[in-house]
């Protein structure tokens, strides 16, 4: 599963002050979300680690939620009737066991961002100040990611968003959208195992280092 992101290009025109593009993202950092706030979609800045405002020991902030059991969670029941986002990204990266080795490759769209789903949460101290927070949502791994890594996170195509963005979604119809949603990754190839280490910036954290695989048509 993929516990690493490359988030390097605005969203939006407008993003919030002091973010910084990275090419290999890591949990407990800053990355950017998309959310709806008054019916108008907002660029927010936020870690990624959903500590909501009753949790004591922040240590235990999950960075991923299985889709399959968001409802049955009390971290995540409320954030994903109330608080869902999107993630853009420009990819991400998963760790394939090669022997004693892991070898990172990098899953992308041959063109465009992904959207991945997510929830955020507010913490808010004593003296009014907070911090908002996000979770990357998985699900059972299949298409290219499945080649491999047993889980992925949840990629949405552009009606997918929407209806993940919108208010007024059923929150009995959220759980179908994820698990039914296409990992929308048509390229993925082996990159540098530097990556491993998240100190390790820049855009040479993207480039193959071996045969890309594409996804072809008709087929997983």
């Amino acid at each position: 599963m993929s516990g690493r992101l490359a988030q390097f290009r605005a969203p939006l025109p407008e993003v919030p002050e002091h973010w910084q593009p990275s090419w290999n993202l890591s949990p407990g950092q800053q990355l950017l979300i998309l959310r709806k706030i008054d019916n108008r979609v907002e660029c927010a800045r936020v870690l990624w680690n959903l500590t909501p405002g009753w949790l004591k020991d922040l240590s235990r902030a999950p960075f991923t939620a299985k889709a399959e059991f968001l409802h049955g969670k009390a971290m995540f029941r409320e954030p994903l009737v109330q608080r869902r986002c999107l993630i853009p990204v420009e990819g991400y990266y998963v760790w394939q066991q090669q022997g004693r080795r892991k070898q990172p490759w990098y899953l992308r769209r041959e063109q465009d961002s992904l959207a991945l789903a997510g929830l955020w949460d507010r913490y808010q101290l004593e003296d009014g100040t907070f911090w908002d927070s996000c979770v990357l949502i998985t699900a059972p791994a299949k298409g290219l990611p499945a080649r491999l890594t047993d889980r992925m996170p949840v990629a949405l195509n552009q009606a997918e968003q929407a209806i993940w963005l919108a208010h007024a979604t059923a929150p009995r119809a959220l759980q179908p959208l994820l698990l039914n949603a296409e990992p929308q990754v048509q390229l993925m190839y082996p990159v540098n195992p530097a990556v491993s280490n998240p100190a390790t910036q820049g855009p040479h954290c993207t480039s193959p280092t071996g045969h890309p695989v594409r996804l072809t048509p008709g087929t997983d």
